[in-house]
């Protein structure tokens, strides 16, 4: 089996509702773009909600993949990196590698007609899941929005606060857990805009509330400010989730023993391949790993299979209301705060074409 054709096809849909710090959000039409490699016996491998896919890179990873065996996952990773890093000179991002990997995995999963946990190594065949926030504009909408998660039978739910400002996010602190009670699990994640003097007086905050943990309170950049900050904290620290260099930026949060729960995703730390790497080495160190999924369901897929091959890593991550768009089914949520990896072969996704449409572009 080789890879005959690489391409990607950008739709068009109705951008999401989304409420951000002020922001105006996005109206009419945003892209939808779709990578598929497909092989010369058929069969086709998707990554959906892909990044930095562009013309050019498309170019590019055609002169290197076609013709390749689609199961050599590593020597195409390793290739890839090195145009994007080792020289410096490629057209290449950690979107665009992490589109490739997933197709990849896709394709072996249909080929051996198993699902890509499977072939990772399962662990299980389920995951708890945490509701994530928008950005709400007023704490009632918090609180409204983390009750109604609670009688669906979630156990979690997360905030990303609207003001990122230490009193008002005390205050949402505060509200939120008053309204669930002790009994449901909470995480708070600033997106990085403290300074270290805040994250550390939210912090202590948290700490009396009982939050499960404190998600990139400061930039992840500053692995000082996060060693010195967890010294002081014992609630947990979350981090890093932008990591530029992916899985070789990890070992030094390790190392210096910045954060108690090491963060990445599919989609931007270079695919399925690194991933399941960055856990199964947070493993070897007693840590967790806990992906960030915070996107369009699909998109989340690849991240549910890695989740389920390893033991360290507790929860699933689902937007609420969970983005549903472009797939013909989505995998199960139980009503008891579990969610279920696909069992068909590959991501088991089937992708909706006709509710997609025609492409925009193709290249």
């Amino acid at each position: 089996m080789k890879i005959k054709e690489v391409r990607c096809e950008v739709y068009l849909r109705e951008a999401p509702v989304l409420v951000g710090r002020g922001l105006p959000p996005p109206t009419g039409k945003v892209p939808f773009p779709i990578l598929r490699i497909i092989t010369d016996d058929g069969i086709e491998g998707f990554a959906f909600d892909v990044r930095n896919v562009t013309e050019p890179t498309v170019s590019a990873i055609k002169r290197e993949i076609i013709n390749r065996d689609p199961f050599d996952r590593e020597w195409i990773w390793q290739r890839l990196w090195y145009f994007m890093h080792g020289r410096n000179d490629g057209p290449f991002f950690l979107g665009t590698l992490s589109a490739v990997d997933i197709a990849l995995w896709d394709i072996a999963g249909k080929a051996l007609g198993l699902p890509v946990y499977k072939l990772l190594g399962a662990y299980r065949d389920k995951i708890r899941i945490y509701a994530s926030s928008h950005d709400w504009p007023s704490v009632q909408e918090y609180v409204d929005e983390a009750v109604s998660c609670k009688q669906q039978g979630v156990i979690a739910y997360k905030i990303h606060p609207y003001w990122s400002i230490g009193d008002k996010d005390i205050e949402l602190c505060r509200a939120v857990r008053k309204a669930v009670g002790d009994d449901m699990k909470l995480m708070f994640d600033p997106v990085g805009c403290y300074s270290r003097e805040e994250a550390l007086r939210v912090g202590k905050v948290l700490e009396e509330l009982n939050f499960f943990w404190f998600e990139e309170p400061i930039p992840d950049y500053d692995i000082e400010g996060l060693v010195k900050l967890k010294e002081k904290l014992s609630v947990p620290i979350c981090a890093p989730e932008m990591a530029p260099m992916g899985i070789f930026n990890i070992p030094e949060y390790i190392k210096h023993q910045a954060t108690d729960i090491v963060r990445c995703d599919t989609r931007f730390t270079g695919g399925i391949t690194p991933c399941k790497k960055i856990a199964d080495m947070c493993d070897a160190f007693g840590l967790r790993c806990e992906f960030h999924t915070f996107s369009h369901s699909g998109g989340g897929v690849p991240n549910l299979h890695t989740e389920c091959a390893v033991k360290n890593c507790e929860f699933h991550e689902i937007s609420w209301p969970e983005k549903r768009y472009g797939l013909k089914e989505y995998p199960e949520l139980d009503g008891e705060g579990y969610i279920h990896v696909p069992q068909k072969p590959g991501l088991g996704i089937e992708i909706d074409w006709e509710v997609l449409g025609k492409p925009v572009a193709s290249y």
